[in-house]
């Protein structure tokens, strides 16, 4: 067992031996969760993270809940083969403990110096491990071979005095010799180690390759101040072209190829890279394909290299292609704001929308109005057709009052057969209304069910205009929900009603009812 197991252990086992079971797993607890050291308690025969202290959450990036749902295969970034290329190295080096490439959250990996000892916790055999990083070190093996060759310069120095110095020196060139040949000794321990050090780093270059083909992204180091780009074939390959035919690469490569609409953001987020706002530079945008369709990249990456005067001159990332993520991200996004019956917005996202509208026109000193539609006659078409007939109904009805709005106007269902639209810079009551006679004469057109048959409905609508007849959008649903209900009951439905907060309802239709 090392110092520091040994240390750590020591520190444990005083209390615990005037400690209950119960008590002893708290006191481990404790010291486990203060600890500054990385620690991780694993299941011995799959690899499962049992738990995971602070520090281990804070070097890794994932909360500690989330690490103890994953597995340490899914942290370690070596292969399989190389896993066992480390243990047989510890076997030969006589060593406890492993050298291990661990991927964080963001992506990176690190070098680590892994300990582990077996242990029992909470009655179950456990792997305690402490994971020390070691990225950092680097051994410098061109000085030590440049220290040993001037070692052996001076020993032959050392021999010619010898044949030319009187025999009452010999003994003390031969204590020189002795020094000189210890030191020897002592620099071939070191130049021995460096060369496992060497070893060790081309080990590290071979698991690094083998974590980018395994992952599978593109890879690019950027020279800021002269613009020069070097990928490799995957960066080129996501994009439909071979690495030769976009060579040679340079920023401008990267910008030509960048949609338009999302290079002002990438290049806010790698200004914020260069002035240290965020360390990690990490940005979503498109490119173009080489066959002329957009695909959707994520790029990560981090300042390598600083000049004395703290410009960035060297960057390094990765490009990795998330267009299927993006396509399923943007149909679920879709789907989750859109009615599925008519592909009209639903609820939520027409409040959205309508909150929307309201800090514009707010901002703007802008008007805007609230049609709230409700179908009569339609419970009888669903009585009498079916649901199945129904639901074309409501499908033909969102397409023809979509067709009685503007572009920049939204329609939304809220539910069965309720509907909604915002007029947005419409300044009087007097255009909303022109709008509701359009979609009550598209609506009275009759409805085609079958073959055979034909189904008729009409639609009762109220309106309330911003500012005049509420200030929020719950004031103004309230107030066209309480003029269409005054439509459909007072004025026997097939017309639209205005708002009016003080009266709750006028009416003005070409149907000759009278006001409220």
């Amino acid at each position: 067992m090392k110092p520091l197991f040994i240390l750590f252990f020591l520190m444990l086992q005083v209390p615990f031996a005037f400690a209950t079971a119960q008590e002893t797993n708290d006191l481990f607890e404790q010291l486990f969760e203060k600890h500054a050291l990385v620690m991780l308690l694993l299941d011995p025969d799959t690899g499962k993270i049992k738990a995971a202290n602070p520090a281990a959450s804070e070097f890794y990036g994932y909360s500690q809940q989330t690490l103890s749902q994953m597995n340490i295969a899914s942290i370690n970034a070596l292969s399989p083969e190389a896993i066992a290329e480390e243990r047989k190295l510890a076997a030969l080096e006589d060593r406890s403990y492993f050298i291990f490439s661990h991927t964080l959250s963001d992506g990176t990996t690190k070098t680590v110096k892994v300990s582990s000892i077996p242990i029992v916790y909470h009655d179950e055999p456990t792997l305690f491990s402490i994971i020390t990083d070691i990225s950092d070190y680097r051994a410098t093996q061109e000085s030590l071979w440049h220290y040993q060759n001037r070692l052996e310069q001076m020993v032959a120095q050392q021999t010619e005095q010898i044949a030319k110095q009187k025999n009452d020196q010999l003994i003390f060139t031969s204590l020189i010799i002795v020094v000189l040949g210890a030191g020897l000794a002592t620099m071939w321990f070191v130049l021995t180690k460096s060369r496992r050090t060497e070893y060790e780093r081309q080990l590290e270059r071979k698991r690094l390759d083998e974590i980018i083909r395994g992952t599978h992204v593109g890879t690019w180091e950027w020279h800021i101040p002269s613009g020069e780009l070097v990928i490799n074939e995957r960066w080129a390959e996501i994009l439909g072209y071979q690495q030769h035919e976009l060579m040679p690469a340079s920023f401008e490569t990267w910008e030509k190829l960048c949609h338009s609409d999302d290079f002002a953001r990438a290049s806010n987020e790698l200004d914020a890279a260069f002035s240290d706002t965020n360390p990690f530079y990490e940005c979503e945008f498109r490119m173009l394909h080489k066959e002329g369709f957009w695909v959707w990249i994520l790029a990560k990456g981090k300042i390598m290299e600083w000049d004395r005067d703290h410009n960035p001159i060297r960057m390094a990332g990765t490009h990795q292609d998330i267009n299927e993520t993006k396509r399923l991200y943007l149909q679920f996004e879709h789907m989750a704001h859109t009615d599925t019956l008519t592909g009209a917005l639903n609820r939520v996202a027409f409040k959205q929308r309508a909150d929307i509208v309201l800090a514009q026109a707010r901002q703007q000193g802008a008007h805007f109005a609230l049609l709230f539609i409700d179908l009569d006659g339609f419970k009888k078409i669903n009585d009498t057709h079916g649901h199945d007939a129904g639901d074309s109904v409501l499908i033909e009805t969102a397409e023809r009052m979509g067709q009685s709005i503007r572009n920049s106007d939204t329609l939304a269902r809220l539910g069965g057969d309720e509907f909604a639209v915002i007029l947005e810079y419409t300044s009087h009551s007097t255009d909303a209304a022109r709008v509701a006679k359009k979609i009550i004469a598209c609506l009275n057109q009759p409805f085609k069910v079958d073959e055979q048959q034909q189904a008729h409905l009409s639609a009762s609508i109220g309106i309330a205009c911003y500012p005049e007849h509420g200030e929020s959008v719950e004031q103004l649903l309230n107030c066209s929900d309480a003029a269409m209900y005054y439509a459909k009951k007072s004025l026997k439905g097939g017309t639209y009603a205005v708002c009016d907060p003080d009266n709750h309802a006028t009416t003005s239709n070409n149907r000759g009812k009278q006001s409220l």
